[in-house]
């Protein structure tokens, strides 16, 4: 991959990860559940730092991660998106962060595979992993308080 197209990549998943830090952020707000709130301001504030690995990246500096197995309950296979809005159900806003997340295990997946330095895919299946975490703990958080 050429490196401006390589570039274009890495800003364009430095845009999905701002855009995650505004779901959050607006979902955060928008829950009743005060565990859901911190869960939802924490990730808003991991999806930061996985911006800043990834701005990192385009500056020329790649951070090597450990790298961990995480389950996947696969309850987002199964929903249909949905569309933040202000009258939206909690189970709603769940379907909507799972689906994120599980597009975002896609994106890096994707840039994993279409890379061939050794760092920055060990970057990319770190952001894996951390998306995984996002998606494990919405589709945990899903089966055991809508699915129940």
């Amino acid at each position: 991959m050429d490196e401006k197209k390589f570039k274009e990549i890495i800003q364009f998943a430095i845009g999905r990860e701002s855009d995650a830090i505004d779901f959050y952020s607006r979902a955060s707000k928008m829950v009743k559940l005060s565990g859901t709130r911190e869960l939802f301001l924490d990730f808003a504030k991991q999806e930061e730092g996985h911006k800043k690995k990834l701005e990192g990246v385009m500056a020329g500096k790649v951070d090597v991660a450990k790298i961990e197995k995480v389950p996947n309950l696969k309850i987002s296979d199964y929903l249909v998106d949905a569309e933040l809005r202000p009258d939206i159900s909690y189970a709603d806003i769940l379907r909507i962060a799972m689906k994120r997340e599980e597009r975002s295990v896609k994106l890096y997946t994707d840039l994993t595979e279409k890379n061939v330095d050794k760092n920055l895919g060990n970057l990319f299946t770190f952001l894996i992993q951390e998306e995984s975490k996002h998606k494990y703990a919405l589709e945990k958080l899903y089966d055991d308080e809508v699915l129940k």
